[in-house]
């Protein structure tokens, strides 16, 4: 019995993620997503390992590590392999670095200390760390096997691969830039030792050990989206309020007043997500968990410690009304600004762009503001179908919103210039729209509705009602499971095309339920029928299937091109 307690029990170790590699074998299970890190996310831990040890900086928090009990007493990563991948190739290059220089005793004992191991059963030199299925070999060729083997050679298959490449050669050329500072080898050699000991001591996560997967899920994410984020609340009011000296019960109450203004939203850590936003608008790009160091920094007085808890108090309605399109706020902006934020809350359902929102909503005149919302529709939208990378439009996000809450910015189409390279083209738009897939159920409806509305000339097409779902309804013309009623429909043919929007109509409820899986024929009658322009131009096809659905795209795309227009 005390057996088995122990291995069901829950630990945790504060240590270097070096450490984590030194004393552990880890394997990544099966079912974890490949590597995923971009560039970007690389050179920002890279910059974060500098500026650390540049500053002379014991330690740097780096998050939560969740392991797992795996096959053989090998824990498998629940969380954290990012991390732990990308630390791996820091310490590689740092070995191959070593090995460059023929220091081969130092580039052997970070291959010994971090990298490899031996497995006592087979003897087989194996690695540290071993990633998913379709990383694994891989990874271990490509960054953990010695330079002057042959594996090193092997080339990418995969994307993930390609990232692991494109990790591989930015950190090395990384480590070069900082090296090329020193003239001796000698103080060469020290940088990169201070960096090995920095990554095994000062690089701290906290590791978890949990006995199984259900744990690990629960653990982390009460770790990271209670707990941490509430002590990073719990730090910034206690040391302000500290601050606040004699003047702490008006300090309480600032506080307590903007608590009451967020908690009204009834959403979990809106907290430290509105702290989040609000030093966006006066700092910039900022990651969630820098907001009490650079709250820190800069408030550091009583003055300037109430000062800015009066700005928390006042900031927080300007926040909570871009939740709530009735909000008071938005009596001087008119009715379609409310609608611009509906759509946005309800229909569309981004939040990366709530940092610009939170800006313009400050700082903007009314009329700006009526303007920049409108086009924050058009921008969300054109993003939604193109795609792009969350960090580098976080980052285009976050720098105009400090633009704006510096002044620099006062107009909607200032934003607009200064976002021109980042909103996607009509060109790239209507290509990425001809060709979309869509999951959500509820794009789809908003995507038709507000095409239709663009079809039948409507003003501001991109404006909707809100559809009652039990009314207003999708059909997928060509059915997921096909059936007899379609039989020159194969299975490919379904997986590529079902979800694509071209394939999608809206109707009203009942009829959509009636006609479900039947033969085309079937539901032509239905759709000649249907009020809706769109849905009824589609029974002018005389069958439907693979050609038919890129047609009606195609169309729909040029259409799409005038429904969320670049500019107005």
């Amino acid at each position: 019995m005390a057996h088995s307690s122990k291995q069901d029990a829950i630990n945790f170790e504060h240590i270097g993620i070096g450490t984590v590699l030194n004393h552990n074998r880890l394997v990544v299970p099966l079912n974890q997503r490949e590597y995923s890190w971009e560039e970007e996310h690389v050179r920002e831990l890279f910059e974060d390992f500098a500026n650390a040890i540049a500053n002379n900086k014991a330690t740097y928090f780096l998050g939560t590590i969740v392991l797992t009990r795996g096959e053989g007493d090998i824990p498998e990563v629940s969380d954290g392999q990012q991390r732990l991948a990308t630390t791996t190739i820091l310490l590689a290059a740092i070995r191959d670095y070593f090995f460059r220089i023929e220091d081969k005793k130092r580039a052997e004992s970070i291959e010994q200390d971090f990298l490899k191991t031996t497995d006592l059963e087979t003897t087989e030199t194996v690695p540290k760390l071993r990633l998913n299925v379709d990383d694994n070999v891989f990874f271990t060729k490509f960054i953990t096997a010695s330079p002057c083997t042959k594996e090193r050679k092997t080339q990418p298959s995969k994307e993930s691969h390609r990232r692991i490449k494109a990790a591989a050669e930015l950190i090395a050329k990384l480590l070069q830039n900082i090296l090329a500072a020193y003239g001796k080898d000698s103080t060469k050699i020290s940088r990169l030792l201070e960096w090995v000991k920095f990554l095994r001591d000062g690089a701290q996560v906290i590791v978890l050990r949990v006995p199984d997967h259900l744990n690990a899920f629960v653990m982390f994410e009460t770790l990271n989206d209670r707990g941490l984020k509430a002590s990073q609340a719990d730090l910034l009011k206690n040391h302000l309020l500290g601050l606040a000296g004699d003047r702490i019960k008006e300090g309480q109450q600032k506080w307590a007043q903007m608590l009451g203004v967020l908690e009204s939203l009834g959403k979990d850590d809106i907290t430290v997500t509105y702290l989040h936003h609000l030093l966006i608008t006066k700092n910039g790009p900022t990651k969630e968990r820098e907001v009490f160091d650079k709250v820190k920094q800069t408030v550091n007085s009583q003055g300037r410690a109430i000062e800015f808890m009066d700005e928390l108090a006042d900031s927080a309605n300007d926040y909570a009304a871009l939740f709530n399109s009735d909000h008071k706020k938005w009596n001087e902006y008119g009715t379609n600004t409310r609608r611009y934020i509906a759509t946005i809350n309800r229909d569309l359902r981004v939040e990366q762009i709530r940092p610009l929102m939170f800006a313009v909503s400050k700082h903007f005149t009314p009329k700006e503001a009526k303007i920049a919302f409108q086009l924050f529709v058009f921008w969300s939208v054109r993003i939604l179908i193109v795609g792009t990378r969350g960090g580098l439009l976080d980052r285009n996000y976050a720098v105009n919103a400090q633009e704006i809450g510096s002044g620099k910015i006062k107009t909607a189409q200032e934003l607009a210039n200064a976002l021109q390279d980042v909103i996607p083209s009509d060109a790239l738009f209507q290509t990425a729209f001809s060709e979309a897939r869509v999951s959500q159920a509820f794009l789809a409806r908003y995507y038709l509705r507000a095409l239709e509305m663009s079809q039948k000339g409507q003003s501001d097409p991109e404006l909707i009602p809100t559809d009652d779902e039990t009314s207003v309804n999708l059909e997928h013309l060509m059915p997921e499971n096909p059936g007899e009623f379609w039989p020159n429909i194969d299975h490919d043919a379904v997986s590529a095309y079902f979800r694509r929007l071209g394939n999608m109509v809206i109707m009203q409820a009942k009829k959509n339920s009636m006609i479900g899986n039947s033969s085309f024929s079937d539901k032509k009658k239905e759709l000649k029928q249907s009020a809706f322009l769109l849905t009824s131009e589609v029974a002018q096809s005389s069958s439907w299937g693979v050609a038919e659905i890129k047609e009606r795209q195609k169309k729909l795309a040029e259409l799409a091109v005038k429904t969320w227009p670049l500019s107005i």
